[in-house]
């Protein structure tokens, strides 16, 4: 099995995986704080707090899950079983989120927000983090890995594309004059919708047997590994890009919804400003998988980032009397950049992991699996929570909220000129100093098709009973430069 061809058919079956990754962050990221603030009636700063405590959780959760699924033993394999296990949990702490609940007491809204939101987080880690470790263990092929993650992408801008557009449109065609319920049935809509792919992925999917020891679960292991993933160079770095690239987009998306209803005043624009963006991203998938084999990941990094940084340029001269065609065109202008920004980070994964095993002689990609996941939870949740303070400190009003006869109605309130300069300060500034911040970062990142087979050989003639004082010049460069270790060092665990 270690040696499987790819198929179209497995491709497919591995990239449906992130129908749920792609698509319910981002709902979150764009509607999650407006029904906090517009439909609850909760104030912006507490609703952006409501992800925060699930960080205590998450910085348990998600690093335990990949040590766990790197141990897990079952005929089924040690990543692929959590797919079944975690189907109805995904679909349920979904729809949760969405429910409308408003006590008179506005801290128990709070407090049960806070809940719904921690059991979505464990749902998600529970198949995400074994998920995002499975590319590493189809293959040790760097192009086909490649194929894998760009698969995986397309089908998480697919989803994101249907998440960002439909949603929307349900609650303001179906619902306009009950948008609680309009939220609620999307939800199970969707909830739905990202609990079926798992059944496939499950079927679809296989885990090489060199990969399937599984090592012995201990509590002084599990901080021992959580740990040393410090040590590795190339993964601070990629750390550093997924960052910068996913805040961006968060602060984006977060503030995209009021940018478009009080700056530009067209809140009708969002589903087709959000529509252009993710139809360019997902278009251009394919030209930065090309880039990425022929340059390198980090290179096809840099370039969509800078088209992104022009597209929010050139917002920074937006207006009220600003044609909509050519705010939906920027919108494709960012989506063409953001496609990187969103791909890339998820492509280096598995090259991350080869790394490591370099380093310790594991294979460990469970563990940075649940490492990436924990930490983009937390940028997300971070991202909210400052963007709730923002609004609060520009001075944002919150709708008024009525309720005639069992039905709620969001009345707009009209914002501060002050208000409004800061908003769209935020909106083009913010991203574009984490874009500025990711390409300085990225330009340090050197695994690229060739020092990616000079490690791959090298793993390889060590573990067949190879001498370190054999190595050339040249390989011991490339270890080191990746690793951030002396070569002497390197697999001595």
């Amino acid at each position: 099995m270690d040696n499987r061809p790819l198929r179209w058919y497995h491709l497919i079956a591995y990239g449906v995986g992130d129908f749920y990754g792609g698509g319910s962050f981002l709902i979150i990221s764009l509607l999650f704080m407006f029904f906090l603030t517009d439909i609850v009636g909760l104030p912006p700063a507490l609703a952006g707090l409501v992800m925060l405590p699930g960080k205590i959780w998450d910085a348990i959760s998600d690093p335990l899950m990949g040590y766990l699924s790197d141990r897990t033993k079952s005929r089924f394999g040690r990543r692929r079983i959590y797919f079944l296990a975690g189907m109805l949990p995904v679909a349920l702490t979904f729809i949760m989120l969405w429910v409308a609940v408003r006590f008179d007491n506005i801290y128990l809204s709070f407090l049960y927000y806070v809940t719904a939101f921690i059991l979505f987080r464990t749902a998600f880690t529970m198949v995400m983090v074994p998920y995002s470790a499975l590319n590493a263990e189809m293959t040790c092929d760097y192009k086909s890995r490649m194929r894998l993650s760009g698969a995986r992408m397309m089908c998480s801008q697919f989803s994101s594309l249907v998440s960002a557009v439909v949603p929307k449109l349900i609650i303001d065609t179906y619902f306009a004059h009950n948008k609680a319920e309009g939220f609620l049935v999307m939800s199970v809509i969707f909830g739905i919708f990202y609990m079926i792919p798992w059944i496939i992925v499950f079927h679809g999917t296989w885990e090489m047997e060199s990969c399937e020891s599984a090592p012995s679960l201990t509590i002084s292991g599990f901080f021992s590994e959580l740990f040393s993933m410090r040590h590795n160079r190339s993964f601070r770095l990629h750390m550093g890009m997924y960052i910068a690239s996913y805040m961006a987009m968060d602060v984006l998306m977060a503030l995209f919804i009021y940018y478009l209803t009080y700056y530009i005043g067209n809140e009708k624009l969002f589903a087709t400003c959000v529509g252009a963006m993710l139809l360019a991203q997902v278009s251009m998938l394919p030209v930065y998988v090309y880039i990425s084999n022929k340059k390198g990941k980090g290179f096809a990094y840099i370039v969509g980032l800078c088209i992104w940084g022009v597209g929010l340029i050139l917002t920074a001269f937006f207006n009220k009397e600003t044609s909509p065609y050519l705010i939906i065109a920027v919108s494709g202008l960012m989506g063409i950049g953001l496609s990187a920004g969103t791909m890339v980070p998820w492509a280096i994964l598995p090259s991350v992991t080869d790394v490591d095993e370099m380093i310790t002689g594991k294979k460990r990609a469970g563990s940075y699996a649940g490492a990436m996941t924990f930490i983009r939870k937390i940028v997300n949740a971070l991202t909210i929570f400052f963007i709730g303070i923002m609004l609060d400190i520009i001075g944002y009003q919150k709708p008024v909220i009525e309720i005639i006869d069992g039905i709620s109605r969001s009345i707009n309130q009209p914002q501060a000129e002050t208000t409004l300069f800061w908003l769209r300060i935020l909106f083009f500034s913010l991203p574009l100093l984490l874009i500025v911040l990711g390409i300085i970062i990225a330009r340090k990142f050197n695994i690229t098709p060739e020092t990616h087979a000079v490690l791959i050989a090298e793993i390889e003639r060590l573990k067949s009973g190879g001498k370190k004082s054999e190595v050339d010049s040249r390989t011991r460069a490339v270890c080191e430069e990746l690793t951030g270790q002396s070569y002497e060092r390197l697999m001595n665990t």
